[in-house]
């Protein structure tokens, strides 16, 4: 009797733990990749578009068809972004989730909303610290249902973490993580990098495509303030924020003539400072680039070639710097390496109300051809 009611026991135990009761289909459920966010300051309402995707689309683009990937573009508003969130899920057929979400596109008008951003996504335990952000001024239902190479939905920058080669941004999107420690510190400026469309290069069966580039920044400076950067503006102080391996190098001479192209191979910032240069102190910027050349359509010797990208690069990074200092925005975390590194001096210009980037900086260039690309130059 007793080894009977055991087994009885062990066979009902079977069955629940073995149940599917609550099975569902990854079919069945609709995974929102990427999100755009936007602030209208009028009627105080957030306006969130998502990109979703279903794994049975998925796999249709595995096979053979060569069909292209459908775009699911869906809007909701609402006085807070779970809220607008809310409002785009009510029509969604499928059962949406955040499990799969990649990007945040965030539009320059919700900037200055950022903190209630994050504190709503923080607080979503589905959205990943690894997602990446940018920001945007393109209208957003446009950015995400943008067009894809070869009927892939990853093959877009919108998906893609590091960019390489000649397309290769100024100022790489960054993950959750780094912006939030970047956002909350105090003495850095977060810059985001600018997604745009591209309307008119690229055309398929006569038809005009839409793919997105980088284009700029913008700096979010006391965690309110916004300044939006053009690319020539962040093209001087590119590399101290993005790896430029692979990037083009334009080399002009003296009198701003076209003589080559070079392809870096490593390219580097380092900022230095010395308390004891002038009354403050003072700064040493210094950058290294290691390139090979790649078009070359004057003759000219290796360290002459060197010499005047040298100069380019100095010329470009000093006008960045000069613009930081004219609108008080810190371009290559001058303040945050005295509050790492030299706290007493930080305290000390933040005690006198000296601005940071009012220091000097001495800027200091060193390019080294590596390859000329042929045995003669």
């Amino acid at each position: 009797m007793h080894a009977a009611m055991r087994i009885l026991a062990l066979a009902i135990m079977v069955v629940v733990l073995t149940a599917c009761w609550d099975q569902r289909s990854i079919q069945e459920t609709s995974y929102v990749t990427s999100l755009g966010i936007d602030y209208d300051e009028k009627e105080e309402l957030y306006s969130i578009y998502g990109t979703l995707i279903t794994m049975s689309d998925v796999a249709k683009t595995e096979g053979a068809s060569g069909k292209a990937f459908p775009s699911y573009i869906g809007h909701g508003k609402g006085e807070s972004p779970q809220l607008a969130l809310k409002a785009l899920y009510r029509s969604t057929q499928l059962r949406p989730s955040l499990d799969h979400l990649m990007t945040i596109v965030v539009k320059e008008n919700a900037l200055t909303r950022i903190p209630d951003i994050l504190d709503s996504f923080n607080r979503s335990r589905t959205v990943r610290y690894n997602i990446s952000m940018a920001a945007t001024t393109e209208p957003l239902d446009e950015l995400l249902a943008s067009d894809t190479f070869f009927n892939s939905p990853m093959y877009t920058f919108l998906y893609t973490r590091r960019v390489r080669g000649p397309a290769v941004p100024a100022v790489q999107m960054m993950n959750l993580q780094a912006f939030i420690r970047q956002f909350y510190e105090k003495s850095h400026t977060t810059l985001l990098p600018v997604l745009k469309l591209d309307r008119s290069s690229w055309k398929q069966g006569g038809k005009s495509k839409k793919y997105i580039y980088f284009d700029g920044a913008h700096a979010i400076v006391g965690q309110k303030q916004h300044e939006e950067l053009g690319e020539p503006l962040v093209q001087g102080v590119k590399w101290f924020h993005s790896d430029q391996k692979g990037a083009f190098l334009e080399v002009r001479d003296d009198e701003g003539k076209f003589v080559a192209i070079f392809a870096v191979t490593t390219g580097k910032g380092r900022l230095t400072y010395n308390r004891h240069s002038g009354k403050d102190g003072a700064f040493k910027a210094v950058v290294s680039v290691k390139a090979y050349i790649y078009e070359l359509h004057d003759k000219a010797v290796e360290v002459q070639l060197e010499a005047w990208a040298e100069n380019g690069i100095r010329e470009k990074l000093q006008q960045s710097l000069a613009t930081g200092r004219a609108r008080r925005i810190d371009l290559i975390g001058l303040e945050d390496e005295l509050y790492r590194h030299h706290l007493a001096a930080w305290k000390k210009l933040k005690k006198t109300g000296i601005e940071v980037t009012s220091l000097p900086i001495d800027v200091v260039v060193d390019v080294k051809v590596t390859n000329s690309g042929k045995h003669k130059l």
